[in-house]
């Protein structure tokens, strides 16, 4: 092999080029974290978009439509997990605990959301039917997982608020998931049929007139077809995070209640109206679609990010905690200058002292 130089050496000196350098194959069998969960998972979303084309294959039926909807609310929401993951930095919350939480997720919220709404005969046309006939019928829903959490692990693992935060974030990505596929399968194909059977007498009059220019006919099948197909899309990316924040609220509050820090009957409720407000706003026929509905996008990011910075102060001021707080600079470590030319270097100083039994805290994908 060609020698390369070394950084640091004199020049003129090289160290042989490494086999590792050109194809590290080794490094995945001797480090873990090139194998830990996050990294397996970072390859899986990358293969996702191509599993799901050659699952719709040439000629999708329905059932491989339901199946790639699924495929590609999955891969949002575990996109947006990985994110919310390394923003949040929760200390306590486990894989079990997760998968808790998702499976409670997919198999209640959506059929207990809908059964609640339509037994409030939900509806959006006024703001505060659609608070207390969507918004909160839904918030509830999500909140369920968090309070079965709290209530198998409240005693045995320390959860904190931040925790309980990120646990009502997971529970809103499922649900977000779930009502983007259950909305697809549901009404996406009939509308897409509308849509198409409602051009057609508009592009045979253009014929019949004359008028079928390739301008023409986008204004009247492809471009309101290409907006519906749109519109999925940005509801497959966007309608999992927007329930994250809203689930993270009520998950906060929670938090304060289940670790003893307030009393239920004093601070259950506010997380949960404040996301039912948020969420019905949201949803809010003048609102939805119009220049506000970007405001209250922005309000329930700020809030959610907000509650996560104040969560992970008591965090640090919990015994053993090891990170610094949500989003804190973190200097360089400093090292000690380099002695000059012919000395003997320094002896090294001993760090802090580290109570006994104590040890650095995982980062909680590795819990």
């Amino acid at each position: 092999m060609t020698p390369d130089r070394a950084p640091g050496l004199p020049a003129g000196q090289y160290r042989p080029a490494r086999a590792g350098d050109l194809l590290p194959i080794p490094d995945w069998i001797r480090h873990h974290s090139l194998r830990s969960w996050p990294v397996l998972l970072f390859l899986a979303l990358i293969c996702v978009p191509a599993i799901a084309l050659v699952i719709l294959g040439p000629a999708p039926s329905a059932s491989t439509f339901d199946h790639v909807a699924w495929i590609f609310a999955a891969y949002f929401a575990v996109a947006w997990l990985l994110l919310l993951g390394i923003i949040i930095r929760p200390e306590h919350v486990t894989r079990t605990m997760l998968v808790v939480v998702t499976v409670i997720a997919l198999v209640t919220q959506v059929p207990l959301a809908v059964a609640l709404e339509n037994a409030l005969h939900g509806t959006t046309s006024n703001l505060g039917p659609s608070i207390v006939t969507v918004g909160l019928p839904e918030e509830l829903a999500k909140a369920l997982p968090v309070l079965i959490v709290a209530l198998i692990y409240r005693r045995r693992h320390g959860l904190t608020p931040r925790d309980y935060l990120f646990l009502g974030a997971v529970s809103g990505l499922a649900f977000g998931a779930s009502e983007v596929v259950h909305y697809f399968t549901v009404n996406g194909v009939v509308e897409f049929y509308q849509t198409v059977q409602s051009s057609i007498p508009t592009i045979q009059r253009l014929i019949q007139t004359g008028h079928s220019t390739s301008t023409s006919v986008f204004a009247a099948l492809i471009g309101p077809v290409l907006f519906f197909v749109l519109d999925f899309v940005w509801r497959f990316i966007t309608d999992p995070i927007t329930h994250a924040c809203w689930a993270g609220l009520t998950g906060y509050f929670i938090g304060l209640a289940a670790t003893g820090r307030h009393r239920w009957i004093t601070v259950s409720w506010i997380g949960l109206a404040a996301a039912a407000i948020l969420h019905g706003l949201n949803d809010w026929s003048r609102v939805n679609g119009h220049p506000v509905w970007i405001l209250v996008t922005i309000l329930s990011g700020v809030l959610f990010l907000g509650y996560a910075k104040v969560g992970a102060r008591g965090d640090v001021d919990a015994p053993g905690a090891a990170l610094p707080p949500l989003w804190a600079h973190e200097p360089p470590p400093q090292h000690a200058p380099a002695p000059p030319a012919g000395q003997p270097p320094l002896p090294r100083q001993p760090g802090p002292a580290v109570p006994a039994g104590s040890r650095p805290r995982r980062p909680w994908w590795e819990h």
